[in-house]
């Protein structure tokens, strides 16, 4: 059985990248192809990559927020689900933007192996 490709996006926080990478390493379909710090960045991971999903921050380093960016990878990576983790109660402003496919809190970490299987269509 092959692994999906996730690959970790837009977390400026290297600690919480970490810690994203453990909670899904502890499935063996799920494959940690690449992480990035910016959307640009990421943009440059997933050329000719096939990604299956993207874990995207909400506030980064730089001026771009993950709801905007959204549309953007979305574009570079269409058949790839978005998932935005980040730290403020954004449900509402997540379920607008039609480019992401769900949300979670930071604070329900446990919740993204779950999530990111359900998204994989592996639930």
């Amino acid at each position: 059985m092959s692994a999906f490709r996730v690959l970790v996006v837009i977390e400026n926080d290297p600690d919480m990248r970490r810690l994203i990478r453990l909670e899904l390493m502890d499935d063996p379909e799920m494959e940690v192809s690449g992480e990035a710090a910016t959307v640009e960045a990421a943009i440059e991971l997933m050329r000719g990559a096939e990604t299956g999903l993207v874990i995207l921050d909400h506030f980064l380093d730089d001026e771009t927020r993950g709801i905007d960016a959204a549309p953007v990878l979305k574009a570079a990576a269409p058949g790839a689900r978005i998932l935005l983790l980040t730290s403020d109660d954004l449900a509402a402003e997540a379920r607008r933007q039609p480019a992401i496919d769900a949300y979670l809190r930071k604070t329900d970490i446990d919740k993204l192996l779950p999530t990111a299987r359900e998204l994989l269509g592996l639930a």
